[in-house]
């Protein structure tokens, strides 16, 4: 599937392209740049008892844009990027800070104490993504 997915004529333009590439680059940063700078506020509201839901979907469109262009960036080199460690981490940490976002809204009419863990859990999370993102470059 790796090996397919390389050989997509997207990833191959990807590859090949002095401009699309690093365009695509900059797409991943700023919607995780927007991803985080919602959820950050966010939670820092919900630890002290307020409603963040304002910035929801300013955090869904940079979720939308880092999935997207993180998944063209794969495309480029699925086969290395899954034997990286510094990815996989990144790809678990993900899929943790996903299922807090599922845990959150369902439990946003429940007690706030429990809405104050999943705010400190994505406070936790959201960070160590970026930083296990950034470190596959040396890993």
């Amino acid at each position: 599937m790796a090996a397919w997915l390389e050989a997509t004529a997207v990833a191959q333009h990807l590859k090949v392209s002095r401009w699309t590439y690093p365009l695509v680059n900059a797409g991943h940063i700023l919607g995780l740049a927007l991803l985080v700078g919602a959820v950050l506020p966010m939670d820092l509201r919900l630890l002290r008892g307020r409603d963040g839901t304002d910035l929801r979907r300013y955090a869904a469109a940079g979720l939308a844009m880092a999935v997207v262009f993180g998944f063209l960036l794969f495309a480029t080199q699925a086969g290395d990027y899954l034997g990286n460690r510094a990815f996989l981490v990144k790809m678990a940490l993900l899929a943790l800070a996903l299922v807090n976002i599922a845990a959150h809204l369902r439990l946003s009419a429940l007690s706030p104490g429990r809405q104050r863990a999943a705010a400190l859990a994505s406070l936790l999370l959201w960070p160590a993504v970026l930083i296990a993102g950034r470190m596959i470059a040396y890993v």
